[in-house]
This record gives C-alpha cells, structure tokens and sequence, in this order.
C-alpha cells in the first residue's frame, strides 16, 4: 500500500483546504464539477491529526467569511472551462505552477496526447504523487511531477522535465503568498518559456483583501501558517505588458458564477489570456 503523509503547515495545509472545499462542492447534487481525488485524499488522510486543523479552519471560515467558500466552486470552475478551451483548439502541453492537490488530471475530459506538468515544492510534490498511485484513479492524461520551489530557479526544472511548447499555464491560488518582485519574476518567467499560441489562466488577490474589510478572510489564512503578501487591481495592464491579451472578472461576476452567490467581498480577480507577442 501507498503511505500518504499529509504535508507540513502553511502553504501545504493550504491546499488540503483548498482539496476539502472541492470535495464539499461535489457532494452537492448541483455541482459544478465532481473532484475523485478530494475524496481520495479525505479517505488518504483520514487518521491524520492535521485534519482535525483543516476541519476547524473550514468551520471558522463558514462562520466568519458567509459565502467565500463558494468562491472556491466558482474559481475552479472557471479555470476548468478555460483549460478546456484551451486544450481543446490544440495546445496539448499544460503546466500548473503550485498545483497542490489539484484533481483536473483525473477528472477533465482532455484531448489524447496532452501532457500535464505539475509544478511544486519538493515535499508537496511527493504527497501529490503518492496520493495519485495511492488513488487508483485512472488519469485522464500523462502528469509530470516537477519539484521546485517558485522563489527560485524553477524554469531549469521545467525546461529538463519537457520540451518548449505552446502551453496552457495555470496560476491558482500562488501569486498573493508572494511578494510582488517574486511575483513579477513569476510572470516574466512564464512568458520566457511560452512559445506561440499559449495561454494563461491565472488568480490574484485583490488590493481590498490586505485592508481591513479583508481581515476576517485573511485570519483564517493566516491560521494555517500562511500570509498573503502582495496584491493588485491592475492585472490586464500588467499581464499586457509582459505581451498577454487579457479579460478579467471579479470573483463574484455573474458571468462566470453558474447562478451561484458569492460572498459580499469579492476577493480575487480571475484572468484569462493569450499570448501575443513572446518577452526576450
């Protein structure tokens, strides 16, 4: 048998509340999409005492932020449609940059042939891999584990994992647990690896969120060891100025929400975009 040990805190425990979130969305008969392996990981980790610390987080979070976790449904949903879009007009390389315990490589319906590098620290890359083999859910794609912190060199590790292709990019949940120098680095250093024809579906905090009306949000964060650092309400200047032609959405767009209410605070911004011109 596989042994699945759960991750350290922070930024680790993060993404078991981000995978327990996606379970509570698929046990609804009305779910906007059905995540296997969320349920895996609950059953992985169901003598785990980190969590009993989830658990209570996601009930501090119901109590105190009414309505955000919905968000949560609505995010994934919308980068699965635009990752869909994506694959499906014949870009079959997608990279995920923190990836977590993201399930879209067992659940989405992708075209043959496409390869999915999932790029993370070391010791989540490890827990992801174990959890996958342990699941025995049969992949909808090939998975590539890269293991690499996003602070530092972490394009050596792609570029020796798989080849320069056009690439569907996914930046979830990543760029407010990092300063903005680390975050423009980030950007620039996509944009370096993305040949004609990617896109980028990418997440970021609003400004409002590291004030006071994003305080109790923000708290629940920080219980589990994690900080949001930067923040910006600028994303189609800024993407469009690494060569990216973008749409963005409020988290609590109707457009995007499948007739789901979202939390009063809009937290996060949403971008979808392609690229139109390659950074050297």
């Amino acid at each position: 048998m596989v042994q699945v040990k759960a991750p350290s805190g922070g930024v680790g425990q993060t993404a078991l509340f981000i995978a327990w979130m996606r379970q509570l969305e698929s046990e609804r008969p009305d779910a906007l999409f059905r995540d296997p392996l969320a349920a895996a990981m609950l059953s992985a980790l169901s003598e785990d005492r980190v969590l009993a610390d989830v658990a209570e987080v996601i009930k501090q979070t119901h109590h105190s932020a009414r309505g955000f976790p919905t968000y949560f449904a609505v995010r994934t949903r919308f980068f699965d449609d635009e990752i869909l879009a994506g694959v499906r007009s014949g870009v079959h390389q997608v990279v995920t940059l923190a990836a977590g315990v993201d399930g879209r490589t067992v659940r989405l319906d992708l075209p043959a042939g496409t390869r999915w590098f999932e790029v993370e620290l070391p010791e989540m890359t490890r827990f992801k891999d174990a959890l996958v083999e342990g699941s025995g859910l049969p992949p909808a794609c090939e998975r590539v584990g890269v293991a690499a912190d996003l602070r530092e060199d972490w394009q050596s590790a792609l570029r020796a994992a798989g080849p320069e292709l056009p690439t569907v990019w996914l930046v979830e949940g990543l760029l407010m647990y990092l300063t903005d120098a680390a975050g423009e680095a980030l950007v620039a250093g996509l944009t370096e690896l993305s040949a004609p024809g990617s896109r980028l579906m990418l997440e970021h905090l609003k400004a409002a969120m590291l004030e006071e009306e994003g305080r109790p949000v923000r708290e629940r964060v920080e219980e589990q060891g994690a900080k949001w650092l930067s923040a910006r309400d600028d994303l189609a200047e800024w993407l469009g100025g690494h060569g990216w032609r973008v749409r963005v959405y409020a988290g609590d767009d109707a457009r995007i929400g499948h007739g789901r209410t979202v939390a009063p605070l809009s937290a996060c911004w949403l971008a979808t975009a392609e690229l139109t011109r390659q950074e050297h």
